[in-house]
C-alpha cells in the first residue's frame, strides 16, 4: 500500500513538472527589434549614408524549437508603416511577443510595401530620356529637368527603400538618393550574439535583436568614376545622383542585387 502511494506521489510530481515545462515554452517574452547602419567607410569615404527609411506591409517571423511546437507569427502593418533608421544614432525599436526557447533557426522576413505612386512619374522619365537622346536641351536643361522628377519622387513617393546620403570626389559633390520601390521580401536567418544558429530566447533575460543594413557592402563594388559618370539632376543649384531602376539604373542594379546577402540579425547584442 505504502508502495502504491509513493508511486502515486511520483507520478503527480512528474506530471506536475512536465506541465509546468510545457508552460514554459507557451509563454512569450518580450522581444525588441532595431534596425541599425552599419558605420564602415563607403567607397573609401566618398560616400556618407545618412538615413535608410523602409516601408513594410508586413514583418514575418519563422521559428523551429527544440522543444515545444515551432513558431509562425506576423506582425502587419494594414496601411503600410514606415521606419526611419539613421547612422550613428538610436533608432525605434518594434516590439514583439514571442514563446521563449531554443530556436535553430529563428528567421525574421521583411515585406515591403511599394508605392503605386511612382507609376506617374514613369512617363516623365521616358520623356527626359527622350530629350536626352535627341539632344533637344543643354545640359543644365536637363539636369534641372531630371531634377524636377527627383523633387516629385521625395515629395509624392514612399518606396520601399529610401537610402539618403552625399557623395563627393574630385569630380563633383551631390547628394545621393538611392529609391527601390518593387515588390520584394528580405529574409534573415538571425545569428545569436556567440555567432551560433541557435537562439535562445528567456523570460528572465532581455531579448533584443539587431538589423543591420550595410552600406559598405553594397556600394564596394562601385567605384567614383561611375558615380562621376551617372546622370545628374539639380535642385536649387544642389546637384543630385538619382539611383533607380530607371534611372542610373546600371549602378542601381549593382548596389539593390547586395542589400539582401549583406543584411545581418544579431540576437542577444
Amino acid at each position: 500500500m505504502i508502495n502504491n502511494k509513493i508511486g502515486i506521489v511520483c507520478l503527480l510530481l512528474i506530471a506536475t513538472a512536465w506541465g509546468c515545462h510545457k508552460e514554459d515554452y507557451t509563454l512569450p517574452v518580450d522581444f525588441g527589434l532595431s534596425f541599425s547602419i552599419i558605420e564602415v567607410p563607403v567607397m573609401n569615404g566618398t560616400l556618407v549614408v545618412d538615413s535608410i527609411r523602409v516601408s513594410l506591409k508586413s514583418i514575418d517571423i519563422q521559428g523551429y524549437r527544440e522543444t515545444g511546437d515551432d513558431v509562425f507569427m506576423s506582425r502587419t502593418f494594414d496601411q503600410g508603416e514606415n521606419f526611419l533608421i539613421y547612422a550613428d544614432a538610436q533608432n525605434e525599436t518594434i516590439e514583439f511577443d514571442i514563446p521563449q526557447g531554443v530556436y535553430n533557426p529563428l528567421s525574421f522576413s521583411l515585406v515591403f510595401q511599394p508605392d503605386e505612386n511612382e507609376n506617374d512619374l514613369i512617363e516623365d522619365i521616358n520623356e527626359w530620356y527622350q530629350s536626352l537622346q535627341e539632344e533637344d536641351d543643354d545640359l543644365d536643361d536637363l539636369q534641372e529637368e531630371l531634377g524636377s522628377i527627383i523633387e516629385d519622387y521625395l515629395e509624392e513617393v514612399e518606396p520601399c527603400i529610401l537610402v539618403k546620403g552625399k557623395f563627393s570626389s574630385t569630380v563633383i559633390s551631390a547628394q545621393l538618393i538611392l529609391m527601390v520601390n518593387d515588390p520584394l521580401t528580405f529574409k534573415f536567418f538571425s545569428m545569436y550574439k556567440n555567432g551560433e544558429m541557435e537562439v535562445i530566447l528567456d523570460k528572465k533575460t532581455e531579448n533584443s535583436g539587431d538589423l543591420s543594413f550595410d552600406p559598405s557592402y553594397w556600394f564596394s563594388i562601385i567605384t567614383p568614376s561611375m558615380m562621376n559618370e551617372a546622370y545628374i539632376g539639380a535642385i536649387d543649384g544642389v546637384n543630385y545622383i538619382f539611383l533607380s531602376k530607371y534611372v542610373n539604373s546600371r549602378i542601381y542594379q549593382a548596389v539593390f542585387n547586395r542589400m539582401e546577402e549583406s543584411t545581418s540579425l544579431t540576437i542577444g547584442e
